[in-house]
């Protein structure tokens, strides 16, 4: 039987055969994307969220289009999200259209996403040298593209754990603003000479905070959360990241207020600050 829910599952997120609900059930969860701003030459990673959930999602797609051929997306990252075991995470990245997609897809048993928000995925994006100062929309894709039957759209959804509804979630869409550094050494453009870990921003925070840190080559990393008892709380990172700033967010929603500490391990090098978690 869960074979067949799966399955059925599956087929209903990528061919959209249901309806949107069943019985006049309603779906009040929202999907956003975040914003930030880089300078020509660097990268950024852009938070997608969950938020305002009150279903068992068992499966989801969320297709995205950035308008700006000056930006390319490297990687998509699940570290540290709603992504459950059991749970497959499914990218295409198309940077000739300017097109990424990322889903969620059920592999065994029943994997449910009940929580009411969190991190569903961290896109990396790199900004050309040569781009100008813009700022590029990321916002959620809505095209019929096959008329059917069956239908076959491309857009945000989400399924839940019975196999018959298909739910389309609200969507606020984010922004990356391409902005150059003015001043005489136009720092903007320069990869950093030292390594470096910033403060996290907000801090104190509830229940999300961004962690920045500076490369000065391509190398592994990773980049780790403590409790007070010096227990791994998470893994944001384990990777190998090219030179230049970077930043990521952690969601910690699921986290006990309290002190935490982030540790940044790069060569032969440790850095560790601390930070403050008060919900």
């Amino acid at each position: 039987m869960k074979n067949v829910i799966k399955g059925f599952i599956l087929s209903a997120i990528f061919f959209t055969l249901c309806a949107p609900a069943i019985g006049g059930t309603a779906f009040s969860g929202d999907i956003s994307v975040g914003s930030a701003e880089v300078a020509p030459g660097h990268q950024i990673i852009i938070p997608v969220y969950l938020s305002g959930n009150d279903i068992d999602i068992m499966a989801l797609t969320v297709p995205l289009q950035y308008n700006s051929a000056d930006l390319s997306v490297d990687s998509v990252s699940f570290i540290g999200t709603l992504i459950k075991p059991g749970m497959s995470p499914l990218v295409q990245i198309d940077n000739p259209n300017q097109f990424v997609k990322f889903t969620y897809a059920p592999t065994s048993g029943l994997p449910l996403i009940n929580e009411e928000s969190g991190l569903l995925a961290s896109i990396y994006f790199s900004v050309e040298v040569s781009s100008p100062d813009q700022t590029v929309s990321i916002d959620s894709v809505y095209r019929l593209e096959y008329v059917g039957p069956p239908q076959l759209w491309t857009r945000v959804e989400v399924a839940d754990s019975s196999g018959t509804s298909i739910f389309f979630p609200t969507f606020t869409a984010g922004y990356v603003e391409v902005k150059t550094h003015t001043g005489a050494d136009d720092g903007g453009l320069v990869l950093p000479m030292a390594l470096e870990l910033k403060q996290n921003f907000p801090n104190p925070f509830n229940p999300a905070t961004t962690i920045s840190f500076s490369l000065p080559e391509r190398s592994h990393v990773t980049l780790k959360v403590y409790n007070i008892l010096g227990q791994e709380a998470e893994t944001l990172i384990d990777d190998v990241l090219n030179p230049g700033e970077h930043d990521i967010v952690w969601n910690a929603c699921n986290k006990a207020s309290g002190v935490y500490f982030y540790r940044l391990a790069y060569k032969n090098r440790v850095l560790t600050k601390k930070m403050a978690l008060l919900k």
